[in-house]
């Protein structure tokens, strides 16, 4: 007699998925019918199993419940926290890729805390003012000493969270200091490319502490770019959330705050508008091909 039960996926690997239910974790099969509606589980799925074999931790994945939200890349559900992870040196800061992925943080509804890692004794956070004054939380890390790791973790309880950046900035060196026991790989970063190699080949979901209570994080591949070409140019626009408050007094509806006149937001650069951001967005801007 099969039993059900209620989980979390944790992990998935070659139609194989782990999952988390009642503090045991079971590999499951999906059923037949994921296939013929084209639906592909992810990490982070809340759903209901079939208990195939208690002794061997086996039973058969049945129902996907209602998500709340989804990372496109890494595929990742019902996440509480993007942690986007940035480096002050080796790979340099790359103000554009931040911004790039504060848009799909924003697109997809999904909180963000910028972790600015490697922030050594000689770290000035004056690049991340902009940041900072547009509303989003930071905190600054030294992974390799456990520095602001207090800080980190306090903001990462009770929470689904995602660490997602560039390669080399530490993402998989943080999960380590905060879960020593898990000694994800790491890699060193490549001088001659000034940047790191990818080290995590797959996501996957681990617990912060010794229960669920205590929140869980993903390790995910690595990786340098975001494509944007999926979003129009009046999307983008709402993505960077200090224009938002400004939108309602551009002259026309439908400014995209470019080469409009009357536009509320342009008329705050260098004020309530960062300069370096605007002109981050302009870059994206001209990237979409879409209306």
């Amino acid at each position: 007699m099969t039993v059900d039960k209620h989980g979390l996926i944790i992990k998935g690997v070659g139609g194989a998925y782990t999952v988390l239910a009642d503090e045991k974790r079971y590999v499951c099969n999906a059923r037949g019918v994921f296939r013929n509606t084209k639906t592909t589980p992810l990490i982070g799925d809340k759903v209901i199993i079939a208990i195939t074999s208690e002794e061997k931790k086996l039973g058969t994945l049945h129902t996907i419940k209602p998500r709340k939200n989804r990372l496109r890349r890494p595929p990742v559900s019902n996440l509480d926290q993007v942690i986007i992870t940035v480096a002050t040196a080796q790979p340099s800061f790359n103000a554009g890729l931040l911004d790039r992925f504060l848009c799909l943080a924003e697109l997809e509804g999904i909180p963000a805390l910028i972790c600015v890692n490697k922030a050594d004794k000689n770290f000035s956070d004056e690049s991340f003012l902009p940041y900072i004054n547009a509303g989003y939380p930071l905190v600054y890390t030294v992974a390799t000493e456990s520095r602001g790791l207090d800080d980190l973790r306090m903001r990462m309880v009770g929470k689904i969270n995602v660490f997602a950046g560039p390669s080399g900035v530490g993402k998989s060196s943080l999960i380590n200091a905060l879960m020593p026991k898990l000694n994800l790989e790491t890699g060193a970063l490549s001088i001659k490319l000034d940047r790191g190699k990818h080290t995590t080949r797959h996501s996957e979901i681990f617990m912060l502490g010794k229960s669920e209570s205590e929140g869980f994080c993903v390790d995910t591949p690595g990786f340098t770019s975001l494509d944007i070409d999926t979003i129009n140019k009046r999307e983008l626009a709402g993505l960077f959330r200090e224009f938002v408050p400004l939108a309602a007094g551009c002259r026309f509806a439908d400014c995209v705050h470019h080469q409009e006149i009357g536009c509320a937001v342009k008329a705050e650069i260098g004020g309530a508008v960062n300069p370096e951001r605007y002109e981050s967005y302009i870059k994206m801007l001209g990237g979409i091909i879409n209306g």
